[in-house]
């Protein structure tokens, strides 16, 4: 599959979203509105609910499916209210000891200028500290594009699961053909996909897409939480950093 069809695919309206999910897999979902701040982003779903019998908190970037949706949604880019408010719920889920699950589809995080005015880098840097310090287990589930600081901030976990023709990148490529000027074929490294992550030790499963694609989700976060459940607090910190060290000593 070349990039041009992976990104058409993954973009499409029928894509799995987050809110499938939920509606499927969370049962007694409450949503949570509001950053105590500047008001609520709709771009980003956040609530508790159980997942089986436990109770867990779930965020997710809500990208919308028709035109109107996702003029609503700001097509999954976040505004500094929305991580606000995602920091929020994790706060409450380290609080409660509650497990924190996070589906990601997002291009990147909100650049508007009212963003940008309202700390938006800030407000993704808190979140990505909070994630770091939790001492609950953390579950990233990239479902489609995952892009930038906007995806890294709910990605800082203890397991990250990818969809099999998901893409988490630095940026997205149209983003990172306007900055890099070069005759390498970026698509060569960027975005990375799900197969190259995980022989980098950076994706921990890759979820197959297919029909029963709603069970498969449940599974590997059934799996995920069982396998970091065991864990104490200090040791899932640490779990966290390692990850990434290991990661970037491959570049050195």
């Amino acid at each position: 599959m070349t990039l041009e069809e992976q990104l058409k695919l993954i973009r499409s309206a029928e894509r799995i979203s987050g809110m499938d999910i939920i509606s499927n897999l969370i049962t007694d979902f409450v949503e949570i509105h509001g950053d105590r701040v500047t008001g609520d982003d709709h771009a980003l779903i956040g609530g508790i609910g159980l997942f089986g019998s436990r109770p867990v908190t779930v965020l997710t970037v809500n990208r919308g499916k028709t035109p109107q949706q996702r003029q609503r949604f700001n097509g999954g880019m976040v505004s500094a209210s929305g991580y606000r408010k995602a920091t929020r719920l994790v706060e409450a889920a380290q609080r409660f000891g509650r497990p924190v699950i996070s589906f990601i589809d997002t291009p990147g995080a909100d650049a508007s200028e009212l963003s940008e005015y309202q700390g938006q880098s800030q407000a993704i840097a808190d979140m990505i500290d909070v994630m770091g310090r939790l001492t609950v287990p953390n579950i990233g589930v990239i479902l489609g594009e995952g892009h930038s600081g906007g995806a890294l901030a709910f990605t800082n976990a203890n397991q990250i699961l990818m969809l099999e023709n998901a893409i988490f990148s630095v940026a997205s490529p149209e983003a990172v053909a306007s900055i890099v000027k070069s005759d390498h074929d970026l698509s060569d490294d960027l975005p990375m996909t799900a197969q190259a992550l995980k022989r980098l030790g950076l994706i921990d499963q890759i979820i197959t897409e297919d029909d029963q694609i709603i069970g498969r989700i449940r599974r590997a976060v059934d799996e995920a939480i069982e396998k970091t459940d065991k864990f104490s607090g200090p040791q899932l910190v640490k779990m966290r950093q390692t990850k990434f060290l290991d990661f970037l000593k491959q570049w050195k």
